[in-house]
């Protein structure tokens, strides 16, 4: 088992272009099969992708030659998927509120313990998006509720030693 962003950093520590491109591709989910960009069953081009990271087509081009040369990230690529919609941005039009959370630390028990108090508390869990602390530097904990949070179980939850900080919108 590798550590992904150290591999990354290690294989493209002379390629920071081509380093931003597979981090892309690893934060949205896209895969790399048969030397093409695919977001599902969805074909990205690469001028495309090159155009929303603001780098050359050339770049991404090159990044994805590179994955299909490494055995295992073209093994990793091959199988990434993406997650679905988020509906962080999107919650209000629905009448949902969001948690954003923060833990201390990454640990056992963090979504088991918020999840815990929610449903104490009557509230139903729409979805959950835990951002990996392999793959973001501050990660966060994003729940997503069918209509508001009480304010006991907010309190409860900021009450959790592990939590550093909790916002609702």
């Amino acid at each position: 088992m590798k550590d992904l962003p150290s591999y990354i950093d290690e294989v493209f520590r002379d390629r920071p272009a081509q380093k931003r491109v597979v981090e892309a591709l690893v934060n949205y989910g896209l895969s790399v099969r048969s030397g093409r960009i695919y977001l599902g069953s969805i074909k990205i081009p690469f001028s495309s992708l090159a155009e929303a990271l603001g780098v050359d087509r050339r770049v991404v081009q090159s990044a994805v030659e590179f994955i299909g040369r490494d055995e295992w990230l073209s093994s990793f690529f091959e199988r990434l998927l993406p997650a679905g919609p988020f509906l962080r941005d999107v919650a209000r039009y629905l009448g949902y509120s969001v948690l954003s959370i923060t833990p201390r630390r990454d640990q056992p028990g963090i979504i088991a313990g918020v999840s815990g108090i929610l449903a104490r508390h009557g509230v139903n869990i729409v979805q959950v998006i835990a951002e990996s602390p392999y793959l973001k530097e501050a990660q966060k904990l994003y729940i997503v509720t069918e209509g508001p949070v009480p304010g006991k179980a907010i309190e409860e939850i900021r009450e959790l030693e592990f939590i550093e900080s909790i916002e609702i919108s």
